[in-house]
């Protein structure tokens, strides 16, 4: 590697980088970076020599470049990277390393320090950063990243890698969905079964298998998101649906309409399914969600998954709140969406949440999705929990996941011809399945 001025032409660190990683973390020239990887893939090696090597190319003197680390506690953090860290700058010339600070300083100013929990990334607020590494992801408040580091960053477009080993699904795997979404990052997914004996030999891992749980090991080695949630409410039905494999490629039938089901989005996220009713069983083709947009914006992207599809709409089903009117206009979104979609906008009558629950899990038995369209989606739900108050955790699963009970009661106002009566909801409801 070349080196900046001050040093020799040229530096040799005592790191021989896994194929795997060379191939990945080391070739990508992406901003953003996710990284899940297994239990003994060797990652923190890696990170660690990523930001070593960040800190010797920057050329920029004034103000000295400025790296970091951050981890879920400062002993984790410590016991993680430091020794890393040290020993592979430990043949750079003039490199300190100042053990009370958890930072290597290197002759030409550039700093890599370690932050390690909830007290020491807050200290992080308004320096600037050429580069980060968020670890452990999953045990990491995900503030540490959306309101600490990312800011840091902006000053000189810094880099940053959020990395971990699932921990089930979360808010690690959320941005990890999001992230495969978003052409700006580059998505790893390093599983045991990718990395061969450079990491574990055949025997080690089969041993392994026989010592762990069947969800540990998809977990810890395998990468596996969907270990269960606890709180949550469709763990059972959503696992049938894998198990039957009822989540596959599902097209739209060009012989039949489609409705769509919403939730507005009040707090965190609008969101609209798309799916399909064939004899008794529910076809769930498409999903979107998003956040600060107008409803114009969705209705013209279901107008365009229409043109393409090739597919017309039925109706729209809108959860009850759609007809409160707004006080500086004086009207509904009800009567927003009216004006926008040419096919009916129904309101669905208020329900409660365990009958709607309900007619989701009924719901979830007849259900077939599109493995790729609704990938979000079904994630979503599958996140969706109750809280130690016994009561539904308000976050973005919550969002989805109202949308999709808003679907599942409304169906049974639809029929192949005209729609049902709000009054013999209920009674549709139990005769759905």
């Amino acid at each position: 590697m070349n080196a900046p001025d001050g040093l020799a032409d040229e530096i040799v660190l005592p790191y021989k980088p896994r194929s795997y990683f060379a191939c990945t973390i080391h070739a990508t020239r992406k901003r953003w970076i996710f990284v899940v990887a297994h239990r003994r893939a060797g990652k923190t090696v890696a990170l660690a020599n990523t930001l070593i090597k960040a800190a010797l190319e920057n050329p920029r003197v004034d103000p000295p470049p400025r790296y970091a680390y951050v981890g879920p506690s400062f002993d984790q953090t410590k016991d993680l990277v430091w020794a890393y860290l040290k020993h592979y700058t430990a043949n750079i010339p003039g490199v300190r390393c100042l053990e009370g600070e958890l930072a290597v300083v290197f002759p030409g100013g550039g700093t890599i320090r370690l932050y390690g929990g909830a007290l020491a990334y807050e200290r992080m607020r308004g320096i600037y950063l050429d580069g980060a590494v968020l670890d452990e992801y999953p045990l990491l408040n995900p503030r540490a990243w959306t309101s600490v580091v990312r800011p840091c960053l902006a000053d000189y477009r810094g880099f940053a890698i959020v990395s971990g080993t699932s921990n089930g699904d979360d808010h690690f795997h959320a941005l990890k969905l999001k992230a495969e979404d978003d052409p700006a990052w580059d998505v790893f997914d390093v599983k045991i079964t990718d990395t061969g004996s450079e990491a574990l030999s055949l025997e080690e891992v089969q041993e392994m298998r026989n010592d762990m749980s069947a969800d540990e090991f998809a977990r810890e080695m395998l990468n596996s998101f969907d270990a269960p949630v606890e709180g949550a409410y469709y763990t059972e039905a959503l696992n049938a649906l894998q198990l039957q494999n009822r989540v596959t490629k599902v097209a739209p039938d060009l012989n039949a309409s489609v409705v769509t089901c919403w939730d507005l989005g009040m707090r965190h996220l609008q969101v609209v399914w798309l799916f399909q009713m064939a004899g008794r069983e529910l076809h769930w083709i498409d999903y979107i969600e998003g956040r600060g947009k107008a409803l114009s914006h969705y209705t013209d992207l279901l107008g365009l998954k229409a043109k393409t599809g090739g597919f017309r709409y039925k109706a729209h089903l809108l959860p009850h709140d759609v007809e409160v009117r707004e006080l500086a206009t004086g009207h509904s979104r009800r009567h927003e969406l009216v004006g926008l979609l040419a096919e009916p906008v129904i309101t669905v009558p208020n329900h409660s949440t365990e009958d709607g629950i309900s007619a989701a899990r009924a719901a979830l038995g007849v259900s077939w999705f599109d493995e790729e369209a609704t990938r979000r989606g079904l994630a979503r739900l599958r996140s969706y929990r109750r809280g130690k108050s016994g009561v539904a955790i308000a976050d973005e699963a919550e969002d989805a996941a109202d949308a999709f009970r808003t679907g599942c009661v409304g169906v049974a106002m639809i029929s192949s011809t005209n729609f049902a009566r709000p009054g013999r909801l209920r009674r549709r409801i139990r005769g759905l399945v």
